[in-house]
């Protein structure tokens, strides 16, 4: 198939015959560029680095593309001709599009205006957040950061949102067309207020059972894999109230006799802001989960994406350190 152009009537009157894409070498349009820029053979073959000859040869093809001479030889070198100078802008643009096309596009963070949308879950804004809001103003001053709660339901639909990266805990696989990147390991411990009556020294197994707890829900999730550990044991937790966020459960325990079994890094990150709760390790095995970075694919060559990812990336490497 040959895509052609039927230039009839332009805006500034010139008339155009069909012109073939397949018969014409873009390089030529530079050449034509750089010849009416310096209205000089010579002087145009030294800038291209070619020789005379070849400048002239691709003149002569310009020539038949254009049915136009293009330039007149005069005294002082060359001069356009009237269908040149009319083309001129058009041509400066056109090269200047193709640049924009075939360069990798640039991102300034501090001339950036960008709205960037971080996807978590409110343990993930208490613990990310503070690790790149720094960095992230001082870097680029005027651009918007969005933080929009996440459960991992919405991995699915990550292509059908506005949603830049989420920095979450992943259960499985992500889906095709879904990119994501470990960030951290953590674990699972324990919060209970301070001076809680059923624990003396440390958390027991016992204790943690004879406890009454507070369970966060994220999604549509009913089963959580602290009750998967308890059951190859063996046991089996109650569990008095469901919450959808972290803060207002730690909250919660702060005020009760309620256990709340949560991330170490939010534990943690919540104990040393208030001094009434308790971090204790679990009486029992868990496993190790990992948070990821998760980003859809259309955003794997952005410039401004990954400027944001390097961002969350080095602020968890400065956090392992």
């Amino acid at each position: 198939m040959i895509l052609s152009y039927n230039y009839n009537k332009l805006c500034w009157g010139v008339v155009l015959s069909e012109i073939r894409l397949s018969d014409i070498d873009l390089n030529l349009l530079y050449v034509f560029q750089v010849l009416i820029e310096e209205l000089n053979v010579t002087k145009a073959a030294t800038r291209l680095n070619v020789s005379q000859p070849a400048v002239s040869r691709s003149l002569s093809r310009l020539r038949d593309v254009f049915d136009d001479p293009l330039f007149i030889r005069t005294s002082h070198g060359l001069s356009s001709t009237a269908k040149t100078q009319n083309l001129a802008p058009l041509l400066a643009d056109t090269l200047k599009g193709l640049e924009s096309l075939i360069q990798p596009s640039e991102f300034t963070p501090q001339s950036s205006k960008r709205r960037f949308t971080l996807s978590t879950t409110d343990f993930g804004t208490l613990t990310v957040l503070p690790k790149i809001l720094d960095q992230f103003r001082q870097n680029a001053p005027d651009a918007i950061l969005d933080v929009k709660s996440w459960n991992e339901e919405m991995v699915a639909e990550l292509d059908q949102t506005s949603i830049d990266v989420a920095v979450a805990v992943l259960s499985k696989e992500p889906p095709a067309g879904i990119r994501a990147m470990r960030l951290k390991s953590d674990c699972m411990v324990c919060l209970a207020r301070k001076d809680h009556p059923g624990i003396q020294d440390k958390l027991t197994l016992e204790s943690y059972l004879q406890a009454s707890h507070v369970q966060v829900v994220l999604g549509r999730r009913e089963y959580f894999a602290v009750d998967r550990e308890l059951e190859k044991i063996g046991h089996k937790r109650h569990v008095a109230v469901h919450l959808p966020n972290f803060v207002p459960a730690a909250r919660v325990v702060m005020d009760s006799d309620l256990l709340l079994t949560v991330p170490k890094l939010f534990a943690e990150d919540m104990a040393a802001t208030v001094s009434e709760i308790i971090v204790h390790e679990l009486p029992f095995a868990s496993r190790e989960f990992d948070y990821s970075m998760i980003w859809h694919e259309r955003f794997q060559h952005d410039a401004a994406h990954i400027w944001f990812r390097g961002l969350l990336r080095q602020a968890f490497l400065d956090a392992s350190d």
